[in-house]
């Protein structure tokens, strides 16, 4: 399966060259629940490296950081996809 890649009326339309039209790929609705799932997931892997850093686990003598959970790899993953590092407040679930 290839992904569709950016093309020059996406980049006409301010897509970077090398981003990835998810919307395009999967659909709204179904790209919406992948933008979801990386965000629930980037914020699991928040909360564990809070809890690990303040347990003061510390492998090999050195504190756990971001990059050891994987966190700005996802960052960048959702820069590419066109979303934010952050959800908007009115894109969380009702009750969060």
């Amino acid at each position: 399966m290839s992904l569709e890649r950016n093309t020059a009326a996406d980049a006409a339309a301010g897509r970077k060259p090398g981003d990835i039209d998810l919307e395009a790929l999967l659909g709204d609705s179904d790209a919406q629940l992948v933008y979801e799932g990386l965000y629930r997931l980037r914020e699991i892997k928040l909360e564990a490296l809070c809890v690990v850093q303040a347990e003061g686990v510390r492998p090999r003598g050195r504190a756990f950081g971001p990059w050891d959970f994987g966190i700005p790899q996802i960052d960048r993953l959702l820069s590419r996809l066109g979303a934010d590092a952050e959800p908007d407040e009115t894109d969380a679930a009702p009750g969060r």
